[in-house]
């Protein structure tokens, strides 16, 4: 049993994920309001009940897809954070990275995005509600990762910023909004996005830098 018991584990996680990029592809064709269990079981090409069997509701697989799209945003950021280098060029290769990432992941990152308004303005969440502010909280960690950068700039010299709080909002904000103008093309190589990341990060960042 035990030799196993790994195994299953495996293909549990596998199906959950499969599910979650699934239900990511729905939220951003459909809508996250109008995107139903059966239209992800359909784009997996599976039953609705494989979809039930690891999600009890679309507000929780709305969750997961939230989870799993900030913990892209992480991954991409936190190994640039922990280099030693100017603040200005962290900042930089953090927005950098950030765009890569919002272009690679679109389908999730798209969904959060009108996904949070959607539950902020009076979707029905009931007493999940606590694991949407806990998911907020995440992200506003994440956005602190920007400000703390932004403030040893001001510190150290390399960046001219009157204020961090709205500097960092300012950032976060033209960031974002790759998601709603972003389209992908058949044509599009990994050479093409890195161009489109670097020229928006040196667009946004540029003009705080000493």
């Amino acid at each position: 049993m035990n030799v196993t018991e790994p195994k299953l584990t495996k293909r549990k996680l596998d199906s959950r994920t499969q599910i979650i990029q699934a239900a990511a592809v729905c939220f951003m064709k459909y809508g996250l309001e109008k995107a139903t269990m059966d239209d992800m079981a359909h784009e997996l090409g599976s039953t609705k009940g494989r979809v039930y069997h690891h999600f009890r509701s679309k507000n929780e697989i709305f969750f997961a897809v939230y989870r799993q799209a900030m913990q892209f945003c992480f991954d991409a950021i936190l190994p640039i954070v922990s280099q030693p280098m100017p603040a200005n060029e962290k900042l930089f290769e953090m927005a950098k990275a950030h765009g890569l990432v919002m272009m690679e992941t679109l389908p999730f990152q798209r969904s959060i995005r009108q996904g949070v308004n959607v539950y902020l303005h009076g979707h029905d969440i009931g007493a999940e509600r606590e694991v949407l502010n806990e998911l907020i909280a995440r992200r506003n960690d994440y956005e602190d990762l920007y400000r703390a950068v932004l403030q040893k700039g001001v510190e150290d010299g390399t960046l001219s910023i009157p204020d961090v709080a709205i500097a960092g909002r300012a950032i976060m904000g033209a960031l974002n909004s790759l998601v709603d103008w972003y389209r992908v093309r058949p044509d599009q190589s990994r050479a093409d996005q890195i161009q489109i990341a670097d020229t928006l990060a040196k667009t946004i960042i540029n003009g705080l830098v000493v």
